[in-house]
């Protein structure tokens, strides 16, 4: 750990640590307090005593999935670390909802805290440990709205654990790589085509993604150059089949999904050549295995037009003046960042229902 924390927010590099939690756990300072996902304290009983032994302030045990993700999770972290210092450290056990909650409580407890993230899937590993942001859902018209409320706050550290990944299913893993290979397919053509030769180890995949997304953060540490908005490539819609799903959908395979919208509203604007387009879903197909359009389908046969402009208008990635604001592909791991108007995307509308590639 560091010993003098930066002003709360401030970006700090990527601190990563690899090894057994058991090990790692012996950093963490006493009177510490711990956010940790239930379902993972079951599936791996050794890591309450891991963290017993390091004497904690409090354990709050909340179980994660995008539900946990509102203010009264929040307000439970907060309620743990009422008596945590200004110099104290909030660890989180868990996947990415645990983080997003963890990541607000630590920038908000004594106006900032140290914050140590322990990513307990693939998805939170490659994407959602990284990077500093937080945030919770609001409902708005009965539909839950990701991430309108949150912060910036990095991590002081963050610890990965080979050994929690051994209990995840093979949907989780492909959530997981899914959001790795969109790194790759925005940032990293070569690395890509290599991918596409030879599927990579879940350690490299975890690598690598963890240095593309730090490699973009570093230089847009706050989104205010605009570059970091390549991270939601296949969000925009992604979110919006996430919500109408009421969260069924993970949400590894709604970027999925998103990404197959992205492509097509890529190539109605001219903006993604047509054999791009094809090449990068047919590798997200056999690579990461992203989900048929029959999913997109079933998921849009009966919402109204309107539910969908007011989630993509809700949704924090729009432009100053509401546009859709997508991130579309010009080549593998090259992009543009293009308002789209709802006229454009309007037109795919009929293919996405019935489930073919406009």
């Amino acid at each position: 750990m560091s010993d003098t924390p930066l002003p709360p927010g401030s970006y700090r590099p990527a601190t990563d640590k690899w090894g057994a939690f058991s090990k790692l756990a012996a950093r963490l300072p006493e009177g510490s307090l711990a956010l940790v996902d239930r379902t993972v304290v079951k599936h791996h009983p050794g890591l309450l005593p891991a963290l017993e032994a390091r004497n904690p302030r409090a354990i709050v045990q909340i179980t994660g999935g995008e539900r946990a993700k509102n203010f009264a999770s929040l307000e439970k972290v907060l309620t743990g670390g009422l008596t945590l210092p200004r110099s104290g450290t909030l660890i989180v056990i868990g996947g990415g909802t645990l983080g997003d909650v963890a990541t607000v409580a630590a920038h908000l407890l004594k106006r900032g805290v140290r914050l140590v993230q322990v990513p307990t899937t693939l998805l939170a590993a490659v994407d959602s440990s990284l990077g500093g942001k937080g945030a919770v859902d609001l409902i708005v018209r009965g539909n839950v709205v990701k991430n309108p409320v949150g912060v910036f706050h990095y991590a002081d550290e963050a610890w990965i654990c080979p050994e929690f990944f051994t209990s995840l299913s093979d949907a989780q893993r492909r959530e997981g790589a899914i959001e790795a290979w969109k790194m790759v397919a925005c940032l990293d053509g070569r690395l890509f085509r290599k991918y596409m030769r030879q599927a990579p180890t879940l350690e490299q995949l975890v690598k690598d993604g963890r240095r593309l997304k730090e490699s973009v953060c570093a230089k847009d540490p706050y989104e205010h150059s605009g570059l970091r908005r390549v991270l939601n490539f296949g969000h925009s819609f992604g979110h919006v089949l996430e919500s109408l799903s009421r969260f069924k959908l993970s949400h590894g395979d709604a970027v999925g999904l998103g990404m197959r919208c992205a492509l097509d509203v890529g190539r109605r604007l001219g903006v993604t050549p047509e054999p791009v387009a094809l090449q990068v879903e047919q590798a997200l197909e056999q690579g990461p295995g992203i989900l048929g359009r029959d999913r997109i389908a079933s998921l849009i046969q009966r919402t109204p037009l309107k539910d969908v402009v007011d989630l993509l208008a809700a949704d924090k990635k729009a432009g100053t003046s509401g546009e859709l604001r997508m991130i579309l592909l010009t080549g593998i791991g090259a992009f543009d960042i293009r308002d789209v108007p709802e006229t454009e995307w309007r037109q795919l509308w009929s293919a996405w229902k019935n489930g073919i590639r406009p």
